[in-house]
């Protein structure tokens, strides 16, 4: 068993960890735990386990690539039991998202900014050279990752439905991968403008496009993802190795045809952004999506020149008005608007979407308070010395969430996701910040404990995927949660 593989001054470390926390006077509904572990340690000791163990040594061709879900025993990939809230289409079982795994990504760069050993960088470009070189589409430039998509091992190719290409967020990386794989970083840039986009004159697209060939589609054309190919058109465009390049004046040309896209989808009778055109989701709009269009615009906006940089940061600040005109009830026992009706205004389901945010539920169409928080707290930081009002607004909510949090407790009977625990310790650790108060860094340090507690209760050094569940499976935010560890460490010394 891998367990028995670890040396001892690791296992010594996990044993320790749990005993202080399980010997703690107070449980998981007080205010304290006894004693504090050590986090630097703890993620190390993660970051150690998958780079020794947590690799692609599985079909013909092994590689550097390191595994979403595991058995966190043997360190072997397998097949494992549903997860509430977790769609199978969504899951990585069998082979590598690095979308999914960013934030063990961003712990092994930050881990050697911070003990001086470069194995850890080393190990992370290792990985995401061999993605970039080998798990792109030859003809697409698309990779696999994201949403749906993700590198089989066995099968030694693309995994997920082929027509389901969706990006997981900006990616953080692009230094790093245009340093090592600048062709691939470019193809998938240009990718995305000739593949993911189905009409170049009106700007229609869908989230979900073929990987393999040319297959895109219509009407879901997400705000969030809008902003986040607008992010990554600019960083290719304003890159000094793309220069050159004979396509690059194109990437203004999208990047200008994505934001009039969204201009013409916020004509509807509230002026609310649509979450796409088509028929199941032209009658909402979703406030935290637009979010993220917001700040990718705010982002992106001081390297266009002109009128198109005026209209986008004109159109990220549309997205923060309409935000707190919505019918937020966090001091009234509810959450942040999640979903708004277009033509009355009004908060309402649709799907599995929810109409507000919950305290620690977190399903596919379901937030928490904490997320929706960190966002605004991005924004906040965005428009705080040019839009002092607007900023405060979000201040306000930021802190209305961070104070719910200070005496919230999850029911720990019920299923409990590392990400959820991730976000709180992030907020609390972002009121301190924004505040000076030491009972947020206190309350961040609490949850630091108590998702130790939940998650790594036992000598082995991988995260549980939920409190109910053993094996470690990346998309419930086992990366996400040790990195708010090592922040937790940073701050607390």
């Amino acid at each position: 068993m891998f367990c028995k593989q670890l040396n001892r001054k690791c296992r010594v470390i996990l044993i320790g960890a749990a005993c202080l926390l399980f010997a703690s006077v107070s449980q998981a509904g007080q205010d304290k735990f006894e004693k504090k572990p050590d986090y630097l340690a703890l993620v190390k000791v993660y970051a150690d386990a998958m780079i020794d163990g947590g690799r692609d040594t599985y079909g013909a061709k092994h590689s550097p690539l390191f595994a979403s879900a595991l058995d966190r025993r043997t360190m072997q990939i397998g097949v494992f039991e549903d997860i509430t809230g977790v769609r199978k289409g969504d899951r990585t079982i069998g082979g590598s998202n690095p979308q999914v795994d960013s934030d063990l990504y961003a712990i092994l760069y930050r881990l050697t900014e911070l003990i001086g050993q470069k194995k850890y960088a080393n190990q992370a470009d290792q990985a995401l050279e061999f993605f970039f070189s080998n798990c792109q589409s030859p003809l697409t430039g698309l990779m696999t990752w994201g949403e749906h998509l993700y590198w089989d091992f066995e099968r030694e190719e693309m995994g997920g439905k082929d027509s389901d290409h969706e990006i997981k967020g900006e990616w953080p990386f692009w230094n790093q991968c245009y340093g090592f794989a600048p062709e691939a970083c470019w193809k998938f840039a240009i990718g995305q403008w000739d593949h993911q986009i189905a009409d170049k004159k009106t700007g229609d697209f869908s989230r979900h496009a073929k990987w393999s060939s040319h297959g895109p589609k219509t009407g879901a054309d997400f705000p969030r993802y809008a902003g986040q190919m607008i992010a990554n058109w600019t960083d290719a465009y304003v890159r000094i190795e793309n220069r050159s390049r004979l396509r690059r004046p194109e990437l203004v040309i999208a990047i200008s045809t994505i934001v009039t896209r969204m201009e013409d989808n916020m004509k509807t009778p509230t002026g609310y952004l649509q979450a796409g055109t088509d028929e199941s989701h032209g009658q909402i709009s979703w406030p935290t999506h637009n979010l993220e269009l917001a700040r990718c615009l705010w982002n992106t906006a001081p390297q266009m020149q002109g009128e198109l940089g005026e209209r986008m940061k004109k159109l990220a600040l549309k997205q923060d008005l309409d935000f707190h005109s919505l019918p937020h009830t966090i001091n009234h026992g509810g959450g942040f608007v999640a979903t708004v009706d277009v033509n009355t205004g009004m908060p309402r389901s649709r799907s599995m979407n929810r109409p507000y945010t919950t305290t620690w539920t977190t399903n596919y169409g379901q937030g928490v308070h904490a997320r929706t928080a960190n966002r605004c707290i991005v924004r906040f930081k965005q428009i705080e010395k040019d839009h002092p009002a607007l900023a405060g607004k979000y201040k306000q909510l930021i802190m209305s969430a961070s104070n719910l949090y200070l005496t919230a407790m999850p029911d720990t009977n019920d299923l409990v996701k590392p990400k959820t625990i991730a976000s709180v310790i992030t907020l609390m650790i972002n009121s301190y910040s924004l505040t000076g108060e030491k009972k947020y860094l206190e309350r961040a340090d609490y949850f630091g404990q108590l998702g130790i507690m939940l998650f790594l209760d036992d000598s082995l050094p991988l995260p549980k995927a939920t409190n109910q569940h053993d094996h470690y499976e990346a998309i419930t935010g086992g990366p996400d949660f040790m990195h708010a560890l090592l922040k937790l460490h940073e701050v607390l010394r």
